[in-house]
């Protein structure tokens, strides 16, 4: 069963209202998402059936694997603005970059090469599964110390933030934590369990690739999440803070 064993609640659980999903590979021809402009607004239909008000598209910044133009970048946007202003027009974009962190990271942020999540100034980052420990502090440090809100994706997948010990003070520094949809379905789903039950996960995305390869939906996750830890718990990671992040605000 998805998630596991839930534990449910009597009668229908009510969901939030209008879902921001910060994390998304949808936008077309610039990474390993979508490929065609036909698949692109496939995928935003898909985002829209399942509650998705508020899409963010965070293309790849990886120039070892992925370095879109941002011209590039912001032609397939305004076809994607473009497509929701005639067909689901109480949708609203935003546009930002997953950003693998690198030495020449801030100055890539700075000359526009990537950008953060709207107009903002959170930064989705990305770094290996092995990246040291020493390394994503160290990155952490210099983003916030540059005046940018550290976003890190899909914590799940780094080894070294196995330890607790490190989440919390990843945060206690001002960084904020997005889990996949999918977290619970990988070892470290016990991890992730106790984190929400703390409250210190911030966001939950389904980085959506294409119609296959993606998380569980987000509406899927987002009743679980609303099951076992409460309405005003799913809220938060689904709506209220995603929101806070794209306006730049603190949480």
């Amino acid at each position: 069963m998805l998630f596991g064993k839930r534990k449910r609640r009597d009668g229908p659980t009510e969901l939030p209202a209008g879902l921001c999903n910060l994390h998304s590979h949808i936008l077309f021809g610039v990474d390993d998402g979508a490929k065609t402009e036909e698949q692109m607004y496939e995928l935003i239909k898909l985002e829209y059936s399942f509650g998705v008000r508020h899409l963010c598209f965070t293309p790849h910044y990886n120039p070892a694997l992925f370095e879109p133009k941002p011209r590039q970048i912001a032609e397939s946007f305004d076809l994607a603005k473009k497509f929701v202003q005639e067909t689901l027009p109480d949708m609203k974009l935003y546009l930002g970059n997953e950003v693998f962190m690198r030495p020449d990271t801030i100055d890539r942020l700075r000359d526009g090469s990537c950008k953060p999540l709207g107009d903002s100034n959170t930064v989705l980052t990305e770094f290996h599964p092995t990246t040291s420990w020493d390394d994503i502090r160290m990155y952490t440090v210099k983003l916030l110390g540059n005046g940018y809100i550290p976003l890190l994706a899909h914590i799940e997948r780094y080894d070294k933030l196995d330890d607790p010990d490190n989440i919390y003070e990843l945060k206690s520094l001002g960084a904020y934590l997005q889990i996949n949809t999918a977290a619970f379905e990988t070892s470290r789903r016990k991890l992730v369990t106790k984190l929400l039950e703390q409250g210190a996960v911030d966001v939950v995305s389904d980085d959506r690739h294409n119609e296959t390869r993606g998380d569980p939906p987000i509406s899927e996750s987002c009743r679980f999440i609303a099951e076992r830890f409460g309405y005003p718990a799913a809220e938060a990671v689904f709506v209220r803070r995603p929101l806070r992040l794209l306006g730049g605000e603190e949480i």
